[in-house]
């Protein structure tokens, strides 16, 4: 159940996101020639869940699962949020605003994986990326449309890095992380 629901709460805040973005930004809509005879959808929501099953495998249960038990759970999160953004360097040039979204996500997904497991970690990372694939924004950055091409590429005029560089993001991210953390908080209190 709590893999459901990582996987429809992470579609619920990238769709929130997606509604403050349209509202407030100008996106530009083209049809992609490049995905003509590109194959079936499915096997780009394979792509996308197996690049979610390599990022959670390493930035969660590796560096924070078993890093804990070399250097404690408070560095080892640390490292992995240092690390997590450093990784998505490469997909564009990070802004500060999309510096602090990739800490928020990082956050987040870390915070699911010590309550929920790796398996609602991966679902929700994969619910985030395969929303913005299927709307066509980058995901996680433009330099992936390459690698991600889909039938509509939607973009935000002075948000190269998609909806994870706007400011709506960080709001829906901090929403989302306050409704995770605080009622893990007052249960380990309690």
């Amino acid at each position: 159940m709590a893999i459901l629901f990582g996987f429809l709460g992470s579609l619920f805040a990238f769709f929130a996101v997606w509604a403050i973005v349209a509202r407030s930004e100008v996106i530009t809509i083209s049809h992609s020639p490049s995905t003509s005879g590109s194959g079936p959808w499915w096997r780009w929501a394979l792509l996308l869940l197996l690049m979610s099953v390599i990022e959670e495998g390493i930035f969660r249960w590796f560096i924070i699962g078993q890093g804990r038990h070399i250097i404690a759970l408070g560095p080892a999160f640390v490292v992995s949020l240092i690390l997590f953004t450093i990784a998505h360097r490469q997909n564009g040039s990070l802004t500060f605003l999309t510096t602090v979204n990739l800490i928020l996500v990082g956050l987040i997904l870390g915070v699911i994986y010590l309550w929920w497991g790796i398996w609602t970690a991966i679902a929700a990372h994969f619910g985030w990326n395969l929303a913005e694939w299927v709307t066509g924004f980058t995901v996680s950055g433009e330099k992936t449309r390459s690698l991600l091409p889909a039938p509509i590429e939607r973009r935000i005029a002075s948000y190269p890095y998609g909806p994870e560089s706007h400011w709506s993001a960080t709001l829906i991210m901090m929403l989302c992380l306050s409704i995770l953390i605080f009622p893990g908080l007052s249960r380990l209190a309690g």
